[in-house]
């Protein structure tokens, strides 16, 4: 069955749509997709404890577009204070300056200073971060940690993340879970459900385009049906999904490539079969046969009505 010539919200199976009516019949938690803020770290050497006076300058590019640099310091350090003392008046001055401190928050231990991103979307080259001193200390910037703003992709089953504590920003929404994709080390017990969309309640708009999987950004709170009825990706390389078919969730790429989609047939250790699950696990069955969506002239992929339900 294929539908053509529609709105995305008027999809009947948008990814991952809901449509168990609201009451006994549906139970979802509240989950968010995690990120990590870009870390980067500015490690002072030289002569410990300075044997005089020195002035450390840092220069760091602006994210307003005009192509302009913004500057802390000069940074004055004493005669006589250690690298860690330094580092510490540095991580200050940081922190009191307008411009740094809001794209970077800064700790220091141990003559080094920490910069954490206010932002996932942040991410700074470290050679663009320069710091000079008026003697011949050294002020070298690294990357510590990549900036990273996973998406969950709407319509795919899904397992809990990794609660991270950044520094500058907050990674745990109170109330939600963290959830992350499905890997090749996944097994029945860590499948939690499936990433859904209340009906019409999500209306993207672009980047979203209308041939590309709808997807919940990085620290966007959504919902996580964890009993009831979805719309569930289909694997474009599977069979053709009825209400007889043995579902399997892709957890790795093989004979599949959409991992956390289904499929009606088994790829080894690269799926998980859900349709005879044990208890206490995710259980799902095809509700009615597949559907293709065409919006426009290209496919936006393969969809079936799923009921699943896990004891939580």
């Amino acid at each position: 069955m294929s539908q053509t010539s529609t709105f995305r919200f008027n999809f009947r199976s948008a990814p991952g749509q809901i449509v168990t009516p609201i009451g006994g019949p549906r139970e979802t938690e509240s989950c968010y997709s995690p990120y990590a803020p870009q870390q980067l770290t500015i490690t002072l050497a030289g002569a410990d404890p300075f044997a005089a006076e020195a002035d450390l300058t840092i220069t760091f590019p602006l994210q307003d577009g005009s192509g302009l640099s913004g500057t802390v310091g000069p940074v004055t350090i004493a005669l006589g204070q250690t690298l860690a003392q330094a580092a510490a008046t540095v991580a200050a001055a940081w922190n009191a300056s307008p411009q740094a401190s809001q794209l970077y928050t800064a700790t220091s231990a141990l003559g080094v200073i920490t910069l954490v991103g206010r932002s996932h979307n942040l991410s700074i080259l470290p050679a663009a971060i320069v710091g000079t001193f008026t003697d011949a200390h050294t002020a070298t910037t690294a990357q510590a940690v990549a900036a990273a703003a996973p998406s969950i992709v709407m319509g795919r089953f899904y397992q809990r993340g990794t609660i991270t504590q950044p520094l500058a920003i907050s990674g745990t929404p109170r109330g939600a879970k963290p959830a992350a994709a499905l890997t090749s080390a996944t097994t029945i017990d860590l499948i939690r459900g499936v990433v859904g969309r209340e009906v019409n309640s999500t209306m993207l708009n672009l980047p979203n385009s209308p041939t590309d999987w709808d997807s919940y950004p990085a620290g966007q709170v959504w919902p996580g049906l964890l009993r009831g009825q979805a719309y569930v990706q289909v694997d474009p390389a599977s069979g053709s999904m009825t209400e007889a078919s043995e579902v399997y969730v892709v957890i790795a790429a093989g004979a599949y490539s959409l991992i956390g989609a289904v499929a009606s047939a088994a790829d080894g250790a690269n799926t998980v079969r859900i349709d005879n699950a044990p208890a206490g696990n995710i259980l799902a069955s095809v509700v009615s046969v597949e559907e293709n969506l065409q919006p426009f002239t290209t496919s936006s992929g393969r969809f079936v009505l799923l009921k699943v339900n896990r004891t939580n």
